[in-house]
């Protein structure tokens, strides 16, 4: 690579360091990934150097707030426009040269169609403007609580996150995607509704991309590796199915439980595609994506025998930790598998400097990795919940085949293809741990045991691209023509995933509402916790970043072991005044807010009046109320 590319590495750590909008915005998302992987490798593919580069930078974001933490997490920008402007410097002076191969461009290209699709749909949610606070209906629980911790993180910034719905409590898990999208606000200065949905679509490309590139490192066939990503982003099962069967039963379609496989009377374990966790961003989006980036980038390690790969693989699996914690494990689990695998492989050569080079730079990932897996555990609340136990929920067999029947018999015998091909190793440990962990393992305090059938897809659509690849590009008709109607039966549901997403939506908080919480926003201190109605889906935290008395009692079970529902409910139903003051002082409630869903409630009748408590907000049928606690 020619000079002026390493000025300009040089120059975007200057950007990274300052809050400069989207010029910031673009370059935290590229540049020091890009330094991190130049160190590492002097020969990239086209997609290698878009795909990794960005995947790291998004993964290893936290970690740098997390680092910069002890100082102030506002010098996470600092440190990271540092290293990449350092790493531009090294490069200067030693002169080095990067080859970059540009012949898989077609992998860019069609990673484009997949990141402008979600960001085209993601467009229509979470639009604030003369409606109010408009979003898509099944946005209003999760990924409002996802928005809301990021919210909290940019005004009080915290590590691990504190949790707006329940105050004094904090994010003890599964928390890295929170700061990444609360960091980037604030290094970059773009609003968070902004930022979140352009992430997500990069995101949701990257998966498409690394899952493409661990097919070719893991297979060594380009085509195949093609077909295997678009298979791994494009099939969501054969839902549509139960969609036309519940149609010629005369019943209306519930489109949404439908995609997820959630069937009333016919599977208990449901399942969610990689597609649907475009459309419906969480901690799971972030978490495959770390997933697929680190079992590539444990390959590509030990296959270069390189050191500094090693160190970047043990970052991303410790980031994928705290990412998504629950696909942490069985990753891990396999990779922990795949060591083993490799001593044994290299058995007679263990004690040569070739081997045990080799099993030490297998090592150092899982090393580091189980560093991130000691320090969660070490900040997990005894009170978070048992996640995992020995069990079988059910309903196994019928599931796999309807989310992933037509590709199962192509999997397996991908899988035996490759049986003896070393970089394929992984990937098969992989399906085999997930194929057993979801026939003996369940998820009671979450009903998350699908979750081992979501990852078990990544394994079963890239053996299964093998096989269509060749099938595909054989020059007989027949295979070709079977190619096409397995991959036609399995997207008409993500075509229906896509269409739901399109068009479903509602308002979330009035223009009035929205008016208010812009006050809240500007005039009242970041500490301040509030009263709303405690529903799954509030608004307060996501448009104000403030704490909530309590909201959310499935996510403060699942998240705190926490449920304080029934007696936050009474408040509303109170009509005796003292009472009322004194739940509220018991709850610590410094400002009550009663908008358009508050003010049908007995205890907004009950306010007007009281002694200690008095209204400083009454605009457009809105009222907010400050509790006095002298």
């Amino acid at each position: 690579m020619k000079r002026m590319a390493w000025l300009l590495l040089v120059a975007a750590g200057a950007i990274i360091a300052l809050p400069l909008g989207w010029l910031s915005f673009a370059m935290i998302l590229f540049a020091p990934g890009f330094a991190a992987l130049s160190i590492a490798k002097k020969e990239l593919t086209v997609s290698e150097l878009a795909g990794l580069s960005a995947t790291l930078s998004v993964l290893l974001l936290p970690l740098a707030v997390l680092l910069s933490s002890p100082i102030s997490v506002f010098y996470a920008g600092l440190l990271l426009g540092v290293l990449t402007a350092a790493t531009g410097i090294y490069h200067l002076a030693r002169d080095t040269r990067l080859r970059i191969d540009f012949r898989d461009w077609p992998v860019l290209a069609l990673a484009v169609p997949v990141l402008m699709i979600v960001l085209l749909v993601t467009m229509k949610t979470f639009i604030l403007d003369d409606n109010g606070l408009t979003l898509a209906t099944t946005h209003a629980s999760d990924l409002n609580l996802h928005l809301s911790i990021a919210q909290r993180f940019i005004v009080s910034p915290a590590l691990p996150p504190e949790d707006p719905y329940l105050p004094g409590y904090p994010i003890v898990y599964n928390w890295f995607m929170h700061v990444a999208m609360g960091g980037i606000t604030l290094l970059s200065g773009v609003r968070l509704f902004d930022s979140f949905k352009v992430l997500v679509a990069l995101v949701s490309s990257l998966i498409f991309i690394d899952a493409c590139l661990l097919a070719r490192i893991a297979f060594g066939d380009f085509k195949a590796s093609v077909v295997a990503g678009v298979i791994y982003v494009a099939s969501s099962g054969l839902s549509w199915l139960y969609m036309l069967y519940t149609w010629l039963q005369g019943r209306e379609i519930d489109l949404f439980r439908a995609v997820i496989y959630e069937w009333k009377g016919i599977m208990v374990l449901k399942y969610d595609s990689p597609s649907l966790y475009f459309f419906l961003p969480q901690t799971q989006t972030f978490g495959l994506l770390a997933m697929i980036s680190g079992i590539l980038l444990y390959i590509l390690s030990v296959r270069e025998r390189s050191a500094a790969l090693a160190v970047i693989t043990g970052a991303v699996l410790g980031s994928m930790v705290l990412y998504h914690t629950i696909t942490a494990f069985p990753a891990l689990v396999a990779l922990g598998l795949t060591f083993l695998y490799l001593i044994y492989h290299e058995r007679r050569r263990l004690f040569r400097p070739e081997g045990y080079g080799l099993i030490a730079i297998a090592a150092v990932p899982l090393v580091l990795a189980g560093v991130a897996a000691m320090y969660q555990w070490a900040i997990l609340s005894a009170s978070a919940g048992q996640q995992v136990v020995p069990g079988y929920q059910g309903d196994v067999p019928q599931t796999i085949v309807m989310a992933l029947g037509p590709l199962v018999p192509f999997a397996l015998y991908g899988m035996y293809r490759m049986k003896d091909k070393l970089a394929a190793v992984p990937l098969l440990i992989f399906a085999a741990v997930n194929f057993l962990f979801l026939n003996i393992l369940q998820m009671p305090a979450t009903w998350n045991t699908y979750r081992f059938l979501v990852f078990l897809g990544l394994p079963v659509s890239l053996f299964a691209g093998l096989v269509l690849s060749g099938w595909l590009f054989s020059g007989k008709r027949w295979k070709a023509v079977i190619v096409v109607l397995v991959i036609l039966a399995m997207v008409p549901s993500t075509a229906a995933i896509v269409l739901f997403y399109s068009d479903s939506s509602y308002v979330h908080a009035t223009p009035a509402d929205v008016k208010a919480l812009a006050w809240v926003r500007d005039n009242t201190p970041a500490d301040a916790i509030f009263f709303e109605e405690p529903t799954h889906f509030v608004r307060l935290p996501v448009l104000t970043g403030r704490d909530v008395a309590y909201a959310g009692n499935v996510y403060t079970w699942q998240y705190h072991n926490v449920d304080r529902q029934p007696e936050m409910e009474a408040i509303l139903h109170t009509t005796d005044r003292e009472q009322l003051y004194a739940e509220l002082v018991k709850n610590r409630v410094d400002y009550v807010f009663v908008g358009s869903r508050e003010a049908g409630y007995p205890f907004a009748v009950v306010l007007n009046g009281m002694d200690k408590v008095r209204p400083v907000y009454d605009r457009d049928g809105v009222r907010i109320y400050q509790v006095s606690h002298a």
